[in-house]
């Protein structure tokens, strides 16, 4: 029989009980606390560095991915060391992970209220040796529009005490086909929904007052899903190779969909029995995720879903707390990697009804691309926002407190600006554009992106900078952002070549496929009449440094419009309007997808496009 051993956490002062050979990894999910991981724990990342205080535990796989000092300081991988015994592990500031930066407006549009579930109040007649009927019958006569509904039995057996309890005045809860349930008394003033966008790293529920259909609440996390990987490849590994996988993964995004909602009703002081519906939108991986069906076959070639179309069932089969009536809609999907969050992102652009030929673009932790009007719409997607969420940048981070998240270098000098306004920890991918653009304009970084050194700089170079440059042992050519006295871990934060190379692999993707979305219609960058940023990511980099790396196309930059998280605004516009949903369906049907993988031009294009342009002027 194995041992059970105690972890305790520093300074968090947790304490888990574990099995003898459990990863500290796990020890860590076990007590709650995520930390960096990139790989989702597999050995691969060399992120998730901890150090052991004292107990004894087996390593296998870290030494690659630590150098000589930090083993001498006791740092292990979490996930390659195994628990041997009682051990207090202490986490550092560069391994964890903390609430980011999550971008919750989006773009507003008015649209009439008809939810999906509605409450009518009625008073039926009382029974009486004239007037025998059943209570059913009476139910359906009260509703008064003729039409024969579904019921489920559970609601038969609450029918009789309901109407009785209320004296044959109760308010019954349906959608077009079924009545779902009935309250006793008139509760129609009471009825409430949640639009939740389920993105890969973070979540955002919107409380929406369905009787106005007014927003009234917005609350968000981090995805607790990111614990076992920041990517949907990664994830979609977990849950279909690891024995109870799936059930982790569906149990977690559920538990933090509960969080939030506990959130929204604690600060708006409403009960959690008045949600009556939820609507849900996110990536094809996360919707299977959320209805706890395997994504397997997502990434294994030709990429196929178990579902395309939007899917309505009862709240409470996915384990979502709401009302015991409540029910749960996921959007539907356009392909494999094209999900429910970009149909909810056309729809709130109303880029299917544009005459003129749009370009949308989601960059998330997948970027999501979308061009075309009325009479056609394309899209595709490609693997490119690890990157701009702080993963394999050597001090990449996500958009939190103590990230740096714009650099301007002028005047002299350096400037940095930091979330929270904390001291630096690391950088995230505003800043790296930033610092890439900056550096590129001063010759430092050449068009195929290697970082010049000291002897290497043009004439004219500002000695500031030149005294930056330094050739690191591990990261090569590396420039210092931010010296070590000046940030919270005490070490120096750099842009290195890797960090430049990783971003042209991302951006180089991005404006790849934007190339083969053109070259589908049979367009040029002059017939784009606007490109829209949407999501979180697209909302806070500054277009004019997007233009210098290439991530962007070389338009005007008026023409470039930030419309927030537009995927937010879908869900919210289906949870107030019910018939949306053909809307959604048919953009679901009607949108084109191009799979880049096997697009015979896209690999030159790809190749080409890692470049960056020549400086030229930029407005």
């Amino acid at each position: 029989m194995k041992q059970s051993f105690k972890v305790s956490i520093q300074p968090d002062g947790k304490t888990v009980h574990v099995l003898d050979g459990t990863s500290i990894y796990e020890a860590l999910g076990e007590a709650g606390i995520i930390i960096k991981s990139e790989c989702g724990g597999s050995g691969v990342c060399g992120s998730c560095k901890v150090r052991v205080i004292e107990g004894k535990y087996e390593q296998h796989g870290s030494e690659r991915h630590l150098s000589k000092e930090e083993i001498d300081k006791g740092l292990v991988l979490a996930c390659s060391a195994r628990v041997l015994g009682d051990m207090k592990v202490e986490i550092p500031t560069v391994s964890r992970v903390f609430e980011q930066k999550i971008l919750t407006r989006g773009l507003t549009k008015e649209v009439s209220l008809s939810p999906g579930i509605r409450k009518l109040f009625i008073e039926a007649p009382e029974p009486s040796l004239e007037d025998v009927r059943p209570d059913l019958e009476r139910v359906m006569d009260a509703l008064g529009d003729g039409r024969k509904r579904k019921f489920p039995l559970e609601l038969l057996r609450a029918f009789p005490d309901r109407l009785r309890e209320g004296e044959w005045k109760a308010t019954v809860i349906l959608t077009d086909d079924e009545i779902v349930g009935i309250e006793s008394g008139n509760t129609t003033g009471r009825h409430y929904g949640i639009a939740f966008d389920i993105g890969t790293t973070t979540v955002v529920g919107y409380l929406i007052d369905l009787t106005k259909g007014i927003e009234i609440g917005v609350a968000s996390r981090t995805n607790p899903q990111t614990s076992y990987g920041d990517d949907v490849i990664t994830r979609i590994h977990f849950a279909s190779s690891t024995a109870d996988g799936l059930e982790k993964l569906h149990g977690q995004i559920v538990s933090c969909i509960n969080e939030i909602t506990e959130e929204l009703v604690s600060t708006s002081g409403i009960e959690r029995e008045w949600i009556y519906m939820i609507i849900a939108t996110g990536n094809t991986t996360m919707s299977h995720l959320f209805l706890g069906i395997s994504p397997k076959y997502l990434a294994l070639n030709p990429y196929v879903g178990v579902l395309r179309g939007g899917f309505e069932t009862a709240a409470s089969e996915l384990g979502v707390r709401i009302s015991p009536f409540g029910r749960a809609y996921t959007m539907p999907n356009i392909a494999g990697f094209v999900g429910g969050d970009t149909v909810a992102m056309i729809l709130a652009s109303e880029l299917n009804k544009s005459r003129e030929i749009k370009f949308a673009i989601d960059i998330g932790t997948n970027g999501e691309l979308v061009m075309g009007n009325r009479d056609r719409l394309v899209a595709c997607s490609t693997a490119a926002g690890p990157a701009f969420e702080g993963a394999r940048i050597t001090h990449g981070m996500r958009a939190s407190d103590g990230a740096i998240e714009k650099v301007i270098i002028e005047n002299g000098g350096i400037s940095i600006n930091t979330i929270g306004n904390k001291p630096p920890i690391g950088i995230c991918g505003t800043a790296l554009i930033d610092s890439i653009a900056e550096l590129r304009k001063l010759g430092v970084i050449d068009e195929q992106g290697k970082m010049l050194r000291k002897e290497q700089l043009p004439d004219g170079t500002p000695g500031f900078i030149r005294e930056r440059l330094i050739n690191h042992d591990t990261y090569r050519a590396s420039f210092v952002l931010v010296d070590g006295s000046e940030t919270q871990t005490g070490l120096p934060i750099l842009l290195t070549q890797k960090d430049i190379r990783e971003t042209q692999l991302a951006k180089g993707a991005i404006l790849a496929g934007y190339e083969i979305l053109k070259e589908t219609l049979g367009v040029e960058d002059k017939d784009i009449k606007e490109v829209l940023l949407a999501g979180a990511f697209g909302n806070y980099i500054r277009r004019e440094n997007a233009k210098i790396i290439g991530l962007l196309p070389d338009i005007p930059l008026q023409k470039i419009r930030f419309i927030g998280n537009a995927a937010g605004s879908g869900a919210k516009m289906l949870l107030v309007k019910n018939e949306l949903r053909e809307e959604a369906s048919r953009i679901s049907a009607d949108t084109e997808y191009i799979e880049l993988a096997v697009n015979i031009n896209f690999q030159k294009t790809f190749t080409e496009a890692m470049f960056f342009p020549l400086l030229l002027n930029n407005g």
